[in-house]
C-alpha cells in the first residue's frame, strides 16, 4: 500500500470514497516539501474552509518514531474535482515540491475529523497516540457541526455506493445486505440512508432473488 501514514484513508471504508466530485478532501502533507510559515499563511493560501493537525508523535508497527506529517481537510462551497482538491492543497508546496501526492474524498466527516487526534475506536485498537482537541487546528470558517448534515449531492452518492455494494455481493435478501452495513460502516449516516431508503433497497435485493430463481444471477 506504500506509505503506511498516506492510509489513514482505509481505517474504515466509510470515512472515504471513490467518486468524481466531492465537497470535503483530505490529504496527507510532509513538512518539508511546504512553504516556509506555512502555518501563519495557510487562511490566505487556501482560502476555503480547512482543519488540520500535525503529527509528531506517530510510531509505526515496531515503536519506532513516524515522519512527521500534517493531516489536511478541505471543504469546497460546491462539490469538486479530485485533480482541483489536490491542486489547491498543493499550494501550500514548497516550489518545485509536491507536499501531498494523493488525496481522497470524504463521507465520514465526522470520523475524520476525530482520527486527526486519533479519537477513534480503530485508533484506540490499533494503540495510537492520542493528541489533544487544541492541537487540531480549523480557519477561514471550518464548522464541523454544520457539515454534518448530509446534502441531497451526498445522500445521492451514499445511495449509490450502497446499491454497488447490493450489485457486487449479489445480495439476494435485504437482512443480509442490512447486517453488512451495521457491520462495517462506521459512519451512522449510512444506517440513516438504509433506513429512509429502505424499499429501494428491498426491492433490489428481491430483484436479485428473482433472477436467482431464473438462474440468471450466480452468487
Amino acid at each position: 500500500m506504500g506509505k503506511r501514514l498516506h492510509f489513514f484513508f482505509l481505517e474504515r471504508r466509510s470515512f472515504f470514497m471513490t467518486i468524481s466530485k466531492a465537497r470535503f478532501w483530505a490529504t496527507v502533507l510532509y513538512p518539508e516539501n511546504m512553504i516556509d510559515d506555512w502555518e501563519n499563511k495557510i487562511d490566505e493560501i487556501l482560502q476555503i474552509p480547512y482543519c488540520y493537525i500535525i503529527h509528531d508523535m506517530d510510531k509505526d508497527i515496531k515503536s519506532e518514531h513516524r515522519k512527521t506529517h500534517v493531516h489536511l481537510m478541505l471543504v469546497f462551497s460546491n462539490t469538486t474535482t479530485q485533480k482541483h482538491a489536490l491542486a489547491v492543497a498543493n499550494q501550500l508546496s514548497k516550489e518545485g515540491k509536491k507536499a501531498a501526492s494523493t488525496i481522497q474524498a470524504v463521507i465520514g466527516i465526522r470520523n475524520v475529523y476525530d482520527y486527526f487526534i486519533h479519537d477513534t475506536d480503530g485508533s484506540r485498537k490499533a494503540g495510537k497516540e492520542l493528541y489533544d482537541a487544541s492541537q487540531r487546528i480549523t480557519g477561514n470558517g471550518f464548522d464541523i457541526g454544520s457539515y454534518e448534515q448530509l446534502g441531497v449531492a451526498e445522500k445521492n452518492d451514499m445511495c449509490k455506493e450502497l446499491c454497488n455494494l447490493i450489485r457486487e455481493k449479489r445480495y439476494t435478501n435485504f437482512a443480509d445486505f442490512f447486517e453488512f452495513v451495521i457491520d462495517n460502516y462506521e459512519d451512522t449516516n449510512y444506517f440513516e440512508i438504509v433506513k429512509t431508503y429502505s424499499g429501494l433497497f428491498e426491492r433490489y435485493t428481491k430483484a436479485n432473488f428473482q433472477k436467482w430463481q431464473l438462474g440468471e444471477l450466480k452468487k
